[in-house]
């Protein structure tokens, strides 16, 4: 690192240990103020009942009385004023009302969100910034991050008011599961993945303290940037200590130690306790597997899986263990959209957190390979939220449903259920997500020109092996000459970790998972006999 660079990174960390310095006493009245199921029961009621008027204040104050707002502007092409949309709300509903400003322009893709793309609507275009979402009175909190696209990733600030906000769906997906006196392990990265650090902050509100954090290793990027998390993560482990139900030491673990993970929930049975661990399906599929080669039952144990696509081959190997499991969906990391029905009829059936979140699909289907899909659009109606969301696409799309299932999360008022979730514009493993438009040059035009063949001689797939473990496949024509897979691998995880370190620090992630791999295999082609570059299996799907 040049010495410009260094001091550029120390200021910039510099700036977070400040923050961080506010951060602990805004943690040590978060903690000493826990959040009761009676307490949960009434929050959660009261923002059902005033929904339509929570998105109403919101647009009226975030958006329409700001000029600057990405959302005005899109309005006023389609010829939107507040009044109209008060009035469609209270006409027709929410939901109607989101699902008609959709057809009519009223939402951003991905790529727009993200600043990729332009927007473009009616003959007039723009671009926007990720910022331009964030909340603007955001108090103390952590600094989280998507988990990595082609670009940038999105940085946004996540305050304890937000989620204290979300403990409420939280503690009822607890009960409904019987799951409020398990003992309680996870097993993710600590910052910057904010997976395990949100879900263990979120718990100890609800008085929930987990017995163990189980660490998967994960690549730094800098020291400096390693120590300024490490510190971070021990401030918020001490504040959980001092002042809340417990919070766990993180224990890293690779491959090789993952056994500890099976005794402690081994351990947990012998003395009378449910084990619930909240993971990610590759990670639960891996200890699963583990306990089937050592001949050791998980009964009783509950994985708790979320972060990429829950699969059939997944599921498989946790049943053969004896355990049971349940889902969740988020959007972006720090927002939980869906928590696990407890009388599913899909293994990734959740329940929309519709308290806080509306969720539509777009009226207008795009293709996706073969297939037509509609993607999922989503809409914060919570002013505490780190970002005001409209209509934005996650890069998913799903089954959505209303049912009566006769669950606690039914019964609290959450009738809107997804399933058969899956993104059409992302690869995902190791719960690391890779948007992967700007591949297709890669795939069409560099390898041919620097390894041989033509274009459809080489397609990167989304797969699962054998094991229920998925991975990111290269396969290559097996027509194209003298190929030298080992530098074809490395040029691959050299495109992967372009642009930004968030995409060094996932493919670094992927090599030591063994994610990335080559087949000399004839590319998979459509129906039609099309050849994309990029594909992702069916099973997944």
């Amino acid at each position: 690192m040049s010495s410009e660079r260094f001091y550029r990174a120390a200021g910039f960390y510099y700036e977070r240990l400040g923050g961080a310095c506010a951060l602990f006493p805004a943690l040590r009245t978060y903690f000493r103020e826990p959040i009761t199921l009676q307490r949960a029961e009434e929050q959660v009621k009261r923002n059902l009942a005033a929904r339509d008027e929570n998105f109403l204040a919101l647009i009226r104050t975030r958006v329409y009385d700001q000029p600057s707002s990405p959302y005005l502007k899109l309005l006023r092409i389609a010829g939107c004023e507040f009044s109209d949309l008060q009035g469609s709300v209270r006409r027709h509903g929410l939901e109607p009302t989101l699902i008609k400003l959709a057809r009519e322009g009223v939402y951003f893709s991905p790529d727009e969100f993200k600043g990729k793309k332009k927007v473009a609507r009616s003959g007039q275009s723009f671009r926007v910034s990720p910022a331009d979402f964030d909340r603007p009175d955001a108090p103390a909190g952590f600094v989280g991050q998507s988990s990595g696209t082609t670009n940038r990733p999105v940085n946004s600030t996540i305050s304890l008011d937000w989620f204290a906000t979300t403990v409420c769906a939280r503690s009822l997906f607890f009960r409904a599961h019987n799951l409020l006196s398990s003992a309680h392990a996870v097993y993710d990265a600590i910052l910057p993945g904010m997976g395990a650090i949100n879900n263990l902050v979120i718990n100890a509100k609800i008085g929930m303290a987990a017995d163990r954090w189980f660490v998967r290793k994960v690549p730094s990027r800098s020291r400096l940037s390693s120590a300024y998390h490490y510190l971070t993560t021990y401030e918020i482990v001490l504040a959980g200590k001092w002042f809340g139900p417990g919070f766990p030491k993180p224990e890293f673990i690779g491959d090789p130690e993952i056994h500890r993970v099976i005794d402690w929930i081994v351990k947990e049975r012998q003395s009378g306790k449910t084990c619930f661990i909240t993971t990610l399906p590759n990670h639960a599929a891996r200890i699963c597997r583990a306990a089937t080669e050592l001949g050791t039952s998980l009964e009783g144990a509950k994985f708790y899986v979320g972060g990429e696509p829950f699969t059939e081959a997944k599921e498989e190997a946790i049943r053969k263990t004896g355990a049971g499991f349940t889902s969740r969906y988020s959007f972006g990391g720090a927002m939980s959209v869906g928590y696990g029905c407890a009388n599913p009829l899909e293994r990734d059936e959740v329940h929309v957190t519709q308290d806080i979140f509306a969720m539509i699909s777009h009226p207008d289907p795009i293709a996706h390979g073969a297939e037509l899909i509609h993607p999922l659009l989503l809409t914060t109606l919570h002013p505490t939220a780190p970002r005001l969301l409209i209509n934005v696409a996650s890069g998913d799309y799903a089954a959505m449903s209303e049912r009566s299932c006769g669950c606690a999360l039914e019964e609290a008022g959450f009738a809107l259920h997804l399933h058969r979730i899956r993104s059409y514009e992302k690869f995902t493993s190791e719960g690391m997500n890779y948007f992967y438009g700007d591949l297709f040059e890669l795939m069409e035009k560099t390898f041919p020109s620097e390894f041989g063949g033509a274009i459809g001689d080489y397609q990167l797939i989304e797969e699962e092996d054998g094991n229920g473990q998925t991975r990111l496949t290269l396969r290559v024509h097996p027509d194209v000459p003298s190929l030298d897979e080992e530098r074809l691998l490395r040029r691959l995880e050299q495109e992967l970790g372009k642009e930004h370190w968030i995409n060094q620090f996932q493919t670094r992630v992927w090599q030591e998972a063994g994610t990335l791999r080559i087949k000399r295999e004839i590319p998979h082609s459509s129906l039609r006999g099309k050849i994309l570059p990029l594909h992702i299996d069916r099973s997944l799907k």
